[in-house]
């Protein structure tokens, strides 16, 4: 073969060559990592190690069919030989185009596929986190919207809260109270509120299968109070209550029990008939600045002039266990963060007076104090559903965790402290503004992040590090300035939009 002939032979063998290094070097590196490619990755690898077998097939036909002319006499027969075999080379040579266009076609699909991919996991990159930790679900391929909403009600309306239900969500809005199935968004049920009424008050959360709804007549008080079944939104019960109806933070539900601060007293009913079980007169000068329950203790923060204390009483019978004077001189604003543990959230009137998170054991002892404002900002507070503010800090394992704000506006951080002593535990930073946190079924944290689109981030929550990435590119995941983050079985994450800005959805479902 002359030296012109066997360039591009050479060539073609050196591009297999280079085409098995990189085909060898990919399958190692998925052999090291334990994970072997897959789809486009694996078609592409496919296609270079056939390409490869083509080429170095050719080439050797080549070789043999072809020798070289300086060795072979003007009139040999295997010089005509070889004339012949020219066709035959030539289609040879096309096999080997066809085959390595293929396997370079595939490659950049694939190449287009994976970056497309790994969309969410920059996204998850950008905070500059690591990756996943254990405790954190592992990837459950491309995020999509699983359901929307479409806006409900007038501009500017605003809800009083959500429950998650396991199958369902409820969502409270002014025209009533609506169940979602949390798979689908499908109506399971509703409770719509009486004609020129709208929904002033809800529990923050259900117990044994009932929860509590309150709706009142523009200008009047809040003051028709309903026990609704979440399993079929049946009404159980409904009654009127006198004087001022229904205080602010004054409603919750705990051991079949129905806790409700009124004009005047904290009572307690029965959650199926409504029956009243017992009741708390207030002492004059005496208001209710919250109150919440589990199945064995009801918590009531209140104030008395210019002090407050909080007292522990028995949730079914009403009988006092314990009280608390709370370190306050000036009319105050509070909320309960958790009954158990319990975790109190104390605002003073008084700029030098106080402005923090208090922690007491069960039998009212001060555990921690956790300042409202401190290096990491300031810190989210406010609490419960119907209150204007629907960003709950959560209380788990021994942490209060909550959003925090630095330098802007808005909180961009995520911020757990010891219960025990008050310190700080972790801290989790993003660029992305903080709207919501929730807590899933196997304990991650889940933080609502985002101005406009959403995206949810799930955190160890024993070290604040960032895992799964829940991103979906997606106009129809758009935030209101009030939305709320409930956590649903399947890996789904519900938003509810509480204040509705832009026709934003009144709620959408992430997975």
């Amino acid at each position: 073969m002359t030296r012109e002939g066997t360039a591009p032979v050479k060539a073609a063998v050196l591009l297999s060559g280079a085409a098995f290094g990189a085909a060898a070097a990919f399958l190692g590196a998925g052999v090291v990592a334990g994970s072997w490619p897959r789809g486009w990755a694996a078609l592409t690898c496919a296609l270079v190690l056939v390409a490869l077998g083509v080429t170095g097939l050719v080439t050797g036909r080549q070789n043999r069919t072809v020798p070289d002319s300086a060795s072979v006499p003007d009139d040999s027969p295997a010089l005509a030989k070889a004339d012949t075999a020219g066709p035959s080379g030539r289609s040879s040579a096309l096999v080997v185009g066809v085959v390595w266009l293929l396997a370079l076609a595939a490659a950049g699909t694939w190449g287009l596929v994976a970056a497309g991919d790994d969309d969410g996991d920059e996204q998850g990159r950008a905070s500059g986190k690591p990756a996943a930790p254990s405790s954190a679900p592992p990837s459950r391929g491309r995020p999509t919207v699983a359901w929307t909403v479409p806006a409900v009600g007038a501009k500017h309306d605003r809800g009083v809260g959500a429950w998650a239900l396991g199958e369902t969500v409820a969502q409270g809005r002014l025209d009533g109270l609506s169940a979602y199935d949390s798979a689908d968004g499908t109506v399971r049920w509703k409770v719509p509120a009486p004609t020129r009424e709208g929904l002033c008050g809800m529990s923050p959360d259900t117990d044994q299968g009932i929860g509590l709804i309150a709706h009142a007549r523009h200008g009047r008080p809040c003051a028709t109070l309903l026990a609704v079944r979440t399993s079929d939104g049946k009404v159980l019960w409904r009654t009127s209550l006198t004087g001022k109806g229904l205080l602010a933070r004054g409603l919750a539900v705990g051991g079949g029990t129905a806790v409700t601060a009124e004009d005047g007293a904290v009572r307690g009913r029965s959650g199926e008939t409504g029956e009243q079980r017992w009741q708390r007169a207030l002492a004059e000068d005496c208001r209710v600045l919250a109150v919440d329950s589990d199945a064995t203790r009801t918590l009531v923060a209140e104030q008395c002039g210019k002090g407050a204390r909080l007292v522990a009483l028995d949730t079914r019978t009403g009988a006092q266990r314990w009280l608390r004077e709370l370190p306050v001189e000036s009319r105050a604003d509070a909320s309960v963060v958790s009954v158990s543990p319990v975790v109190v959230a104390v605002d003073e009137d008084d700029p030098r007076g106080t402005h923090a998170f208090l922690g007491f054991d069960d039998k009212g002892a001060p555990t921690a104090t956790i300042p409202f404002t401190g290096p990491e900002g300031e810190l989210s507070w406010q609490g419960g559903p119907g209150s204007g503010d629907v960003t709950r800090p959560l209380v788990r394992d021994g942490h209060l965790i909550t959003l925090a704000e630095r330098e802007d506006i808005v909180p961009h951080h995520v911020v757990a402290y010891s219960l025990a002593d008050g310190r700080k535990a972790w801290v989790y930073h993003s660029d992305e503004q903080k709207a919501a946190l929730a807590t899933a079924a196997d304990g991650v944290i889940a933080v609502l992040e985002g101005y406009g689109r959403a995206r949810i981030v799930l955190l160890d929550p024993a070290t604040g590090k960032a895992g799964t990435v829940i991103a979906p590119e997606s106009p129809k995941t758009q935030l209101s300035i009030e939305p709320e983050l409930l956590a649903a079985p399947g890996g789904r994450y519900v938003v509810v939009n509480h204040i509705l800005m832009d026709a934003e959805p009144s709620a959408f479902a992430l997975r």
